[in-house]
């Protein structure tokens, strides 16, 4: 249990105490407008409606009457509240210790027995993956570790979109208009994307021939089959080294071709048991008007597979492996919100009534519009992160002219993806972005750098003073709280000690936006702390003090950052 939850359950026992017949919760106890106020506030008001009481004059009986002890110092009534102060030494003392028994695993729920796959990644080969991959790829990451701080047990998966129309447009375009050889750059991969949609446009008859192109590679057809393997393996090992440098990493890899057999198989069951029927051009259809979910297309009418094809089966796929699992969350853009609760739907119509969640999110979004790749003006991850890298190293040279190059890189690059990954996860989900580089670089602001400099401004005074990790009474190295932390030592802890709390509830509503906007705050404090506190040059109890804070803070920037997949370098 959290400190805070312990602060908050004895507060809650005391007010309890002083309140028989009332049942009070967790639920009754909010954040005070100021801190000097206090650090929770009981509303009356539902007690009132028991007790037949104005809320005021409950609220200065429970003050009266309350006895504190613990982590409670007082009780006040303001007003209809009563207003709760922890006792500040006790707390700041409880806190550290929280943090130094286990810095890397700080705010962890223990074990919880619940096994979740969670699918994110799922780009298509044979184009180039861009901005708006990655902001799948972010949340997907932040997704798995906050729900593994949660106590559940996580299976990463990837579903990549390695067959359909697309690949056989780009096979039709490459066999028509390049050579036969298919060891070109990946990059190029993209480029001829859109020039074979632009092609395929451009005249009725080449969509005629590209859909033959589709059937010959669902036939198995020897040489489409063996340019698509190919090709398809150029990109694999592609987005695989994509993956590698974002610190994604997969315990469960899907492939459309895999199940494009097995949806098939499934559509033909859909039809049999009268689920799904022949429509026009005598496409396979499900009927989800009664559902208000319109029409469900599964089947292409010259029995080509479609996404809804493959994703039948690869639904029954997930659970056979894992019967378990209390959720499967598919993370794709908003845009196929419909697609997806026509899919859920339809399975419930199967019988297969199983818990999965589509987790949606909108669009990293140019100045000029939605990126789009059939249209060509997509922004290739690549060039997004060596802009941002340039600008980064640029930056990091002219701070550390002494530092080596090597050294320079390697502190430029997590300065860079820190900066690509908050800028990608402090929106919430719901919200388009238009990512500014240099803003998203600032060591100020509501950036990842800026979090990321408090983390290493503490770690200095850390080097300095020669320590390496936290100190801990559980770690067999007491510190001396014996008196009175001031104000600014409080007010960094107190910040601190919210971690747990707002890592649950990001978890819980996978919404990665509560922890970085949480790290701001945190990291204001430390500024402030850093600013107003004297450290080095405190007398030597204080100084004991305020160095077992400076651990404890450091180590609660630096777990929440690894949340969200970010490094704390402890220079920058």
């Amino acid at each position: 249990m959290s400190v805070l939850n312990r602060a908050t359950k004895e507060a809650l026992a005391a007010i309890g105490a002083a309140l028989p017949g009332v049942s009070v919760g967790p639920d009754d106890l909010g954040a005070t407008p100021k801190p000097e106020m206090g650090d929770l506030a009981f509303a009356c008001f539902g007690a009132a409606k028991t007790l037949k009481k104005a809320p005021p004059q409950i609220a200065k009986e429970v003050a009266a009457a309350a006895k504190t002890a613990g982590l409670i110092a007082k009780l006040e009534a303001v007003g209809p509240y009563v207003n709760v102060f922890f006792d500040k030494t006790a707390f700041a003392a409880a806190v550290v210790d929280d943090i130094a028994s286990a810095p890397q695993d700080y705010g962890a729920t223990p074990a919880i027995g619940k096994k979740m796959m969670i699918e994110y990644g799922s780009v298509n080969t044979h184009k180039e993956v861009h901005v708006g991959h990655l902001r799948n790829v972010c949340l997907g990451l932040a997704a798995v570790n906050l729900r593994r701080a949660a106590g559940y047990e996580v299976i990463p998966a990837y579903y990549i979109g390695d067959v359909g129309a697309h690949v056989a447009k780009w096979l039709w375009y490459y066999r028509k208009k390049r050579s036969d050889d298919a060891s070109e750059d990946v990059r190029a991969f993209g480029k001829i994307y859109t020039e074979a949609t632009r092609l395929a446009e451009s005249d009725e008859k080449y969509k005629e021939e590209i859909a033959a192109v589709l059937r010959k590679l669902e036939e198995h057809d020897p040489e489409w089959e063996a340019l698509w393997l190919k090709t398809r393996d150029i990109c694999l090992r592609e987005i695989e080294r994509i993956f590698a440098e974002l610190g994604a990493t997969f315990e469960k890899k899907y492939l459309e071709s895999e199940v494009e057999a097995p949806g098939k198989e499934a559509v033909k069951e859909l039809l049999k048991g009268g689920i799904a029927k022949v429509g026009e051009r005598e496409a396979i259809i499900v009927d989800l008007e009664p559902d208000d979910l319109g029409i469900f297309l599964v089947l292409k009418g010259d029995g080509s597979a479609l996404y809804s094809t493959k994703e039948l089966a690869l639904a029954k796929k997930k659970f056979e492996e894992f019967p378990n699992l209390a959720e499967s969350v598919h993370i794709v853009d908003s845009r196929q919100s419909l697609y997806f609760k026509q899919l859920f739907a339809t399975l419930k119509k199967m019988g297969f009534d199983k818990p999965m969640t589509h987790l949606g999110y909108e669009f990293v979004t140019l100045k000029e519009g939605a990126m789009s790749s059939r249209k060509g003006n997509i922004v290739a991850y690549e060039d997004f992160r060596d802009e941002l890298l340039t600008h980064s190293a640029k930056e990091t040279a002219t701070r550390h002219a002494d530092w080596s190059k090597e050294k320079t890189d390697r502190i430029a690059w997590a300065i860079a993806e820190g900066a690509m990954k908050f800028g990608m996860l402090k929106q919430d989900n719901d919200r388009p972005i238009v990512f500014d580089i240099e803003a998203a670089l600032a060591f100020d602001g509501f950036t990842g750098p800026y979090i990321q400099y408090a983390h290493a401004r503490l770690a200095s005074i850390l080097a300095k003073a020669g320590k390496e990790g936290p100190s801990s009474s559980k770690a067999g190295k007491t510190v001396s709280f014996a008196g009175p932390v001031d104000a600014g030592e409080y007010a960094v802890l107190r910040v601190a000690a919210d971690l747990p709390d707002i890592a649950a509830k990001a978890a819980a509503a996978y919404r990665p936006s509560l922890l970085c906007q949480y790290l701001f705050d945190l990291a204001q404090a430390t500024n402030d702390f850093y600013r107003d506190v004297p450290i080095l040059a405190a007398a030597e109890a204080d100084r004991e003090r305020r160095l077992a804070i400076a651990q404890a803070v450091k180590a609660a920037l630096a777990r929440g950052l690894a949340l969200l997949g970010i490094r704390a370098p402890d220079e920058m």
